[in-house]
């Protein structure tokens, strides 16, 4: 008697105030959702007399609210014949989502508006019998008003539509056909009067599938129906990857790029912010919710002027020298953790327990992850202020490949994929010294090896570049690995973005972004007297190689 005591009780509640009314049809609503049926029908009936005659005064935005707090949830019967003869606004959630038996499915449809049954005909995880069952409604569901009588058989007999009559229908037909088109090609001619609202943030909603549902505060033209679950195919529009990955793991995300097309209010740049939301019953995961603002100055890329380059912290503002003092203020204290670590790990002080050694571990980990984040930025600086000397010594690539290759073949192991390196004969060295060459290595293998998908095989090559006739650069030497599925159909300008990094927090992922790691690349690169060629399916990293002359001279390695 627990639904029959709970639907009296809120029956005799007060209704002096709009809110208590909306409120009071909320939780009836929700209590008649949950019925499993059987001792309460008499206070059921009840409570859906009383939210049929009260729903003129509940505002649509909230019988809206409360029909999505009821989706993909298995429901009552009656209470989803209820919210179905509603707005469509306010069916649509439930009809695409209610989980009903099929026996419960076809016993509603009759009583169901032709409306609510179209909406029914886009699900595609109905029964056999129920999907048979619409499609049986189809010659009354998409009849033209008047031209189909529902009647008795013998009813229809003795008025069967005479050929003047059908005549006279197919002109009336045709009649409104042409109003209706004079009437669409006159509004399409009518100049639509400009938006100029400014949109600083917006709050949004999606769907367990990721697909925005309800926007607050912005138009929802342009942002319902896209989805936080994958990276902008073209790169261009979307969200990026720290999004995407948030989502996979049914986790919160803060401040993630989101752009949207056009020249509307709401197009353009934003950073968003959301969490997951789960049915308290059920534990089902029911989407995110969140909110979006306009990115701060501090936080758009500046371009670079005429002549001049971006700066090492591309567009933050923070001038190159500044930045460098502020690598030297963070090297101090990383540095003495990992010392300190590096001590207790060691018992060079004494014994210490299993679990502070494993904790001293984790510390040294992440702090050489930070000290390696800070050296890229110490080098981006170095190389902003033409500071960054290169020296020309002779690296043996091939046997750097070969050690950074068991490294990032444990991280493939780990995500369930596989790496093949190919490595032609009798390769020379390459021309830039060593530490450089062994940066530009790790941080592509960790941009592509530590994106692979469980079954995925990256191919990584290295050969002697194809000669160009029209080039004099002399011998190169090139590297090639496969782009992973996760970024194959990522523009360039995406990849190249210093904020772009597909699924934050993956395997050897560089601490400054896979944005920031492959601009680094180039740079890099370039410096050096090579490149970063970014191909539809490949990463090439090419490096000057020791000329024939020099090897036979002994500078080779």
């Amino acid at each position: 008697m627990r639904f029959d005591d709970m639907i009296a009780t809120m029956l005799a509640r007060s209704e002096d105030q709009p809110s208590a009314v909306s409120a009071k049809w909320r939780q009836l609503s929700d209590l008649l959702a949950q019925r499993g049926g059987g001792e309460a029908e008499a206070a059921e009936d009840a409570a859906l007399r009383w939210l049929e005659t009260r729903r003129g005064e509940v505002p649509l935005a909230a019988r809206r609210e409360a029909a999505r707090a009821l989706a993909g949830r298995a429901i009552a019967p009656a209470i989803l014949r209820f919210f179905a003869a509603d707005h469509p606004s306010v069916a649509a959630p439930l009809i695409a989502d209610a989980r009903l038996a099929a026996s419960d499915w076809l016993g509603l449809l009759p009583g169901l508006s032709p409306v609510a049954r179209g909406m029914l005909r886009h699900r595609r995880d109905l029964a056999p019998e129920v999907a048979q069952a619409l499609a049986a409604f189809g010659p009354s569901d998409f009849a033209l008003g008047g031209s189909v009588a529902e009647e008795a058989p013998t009813a229809a007999k003795a008025s069967p539509p005479s050929p003047e009559q059908n005549e006279a229908q197919i002109r009336d037909l045709v009649a409104r056909i042409e109003a209706f088109r004079k009437q669409r090609s006159s509004q399409a001619a009518a100049p639509f009067p400009a938006d100029t609202r400014v949109i600083d943030s917006f709050r949004w909603e999606t769907r367990p599938d990721g697909v925005m549902t309800w926007v607050e505060g912005a138009p929802r033209g342009p942002l319902v129906g896209q989805s936080i679950a994958a990276i902008a195919e073209r790169g261009d529009h979307g969200v990026d990857g720290q999004a995407a990955g948030a989502f996979e793991k049914r986790a919160p995300f803060r401040d993630a790029r989101f752009s949207v097309a056009g020249e509307g209010a709401a197009s353009g740049a934003w950073r968003i912010s959301g969490v997951p939301f789960f049915d308290p019953a059920s534990g089902a995961f029911l989407g995110y919710r969140g909110s979006a603002r306009r990115p701060r100055i501090d936080e758009v890329a500046r371009p670079a002027s005429s002549g001049q380059p971006a700066l090492g912290l591309f567009g933050t503002g923070i001038s190159a020298d500044a930045l460098r003092q502020l690598i030297h203020e963070l090297r101090t204290p990383l540095n003495a953790i990992v010392g300190f670590a590096e001590m207790i790990d060691g018992q060079y002080m004494g014994p210490a327990a299993l679990a502070y050694r494993s904790r001293a571990g984790e510390i040294m980990e992440q702090a050489n992850r930070l000290l390696s984040a800070v050296d890229d930025l110490d080098t981006a600086a170095r190389m902003e202020t033409s500071r960054l000397q290169l020296e020309e010594s002779a690296t043996d690539a091939v046997a750097l490949l070969c050690r950074l290759h068991d490294a990032y073949e444990r991280v493939a192991r780990q995500r369930d994929s596989r790496i093949a390196i190919e490595i032609a004969a009798d390769l020379p060295a390459a021309k830039v010294e060593l530490g450089i060459a062994e940066r530009m290595f790790a941080r592509m293998l960790a941009a592509t090896i530590g994106l692979a998908r469980p079954g995925e095989a990256i191919a990584v090559t290295m050969a002697m570049a194809e000669p160009d006739a029209g080039s004099a650069a002399g011998p190169m030497l090139r590297l090639a690995i496969d782009r992973p599925e996760a970024i194959a159909r990522t523009a360039e300008a995406a990849l190249l973005d210093p904020g772009y990094s597909p699924e934050g927090d993956w395997p050897g992922a560089p601490a400054l972004g896979l944005g920031f790691a492959l601009r680094l690349v180039r740079n890099l690169a370039e410096a050096a007297g090579g490149a970063l060629v970014i191909g539809n399916r490949r990463l090439s990293l090419y490096l000057p190689a020791v000329a024939p002359e020099q090897r036979s001279s002994g500078q080779g390695r």
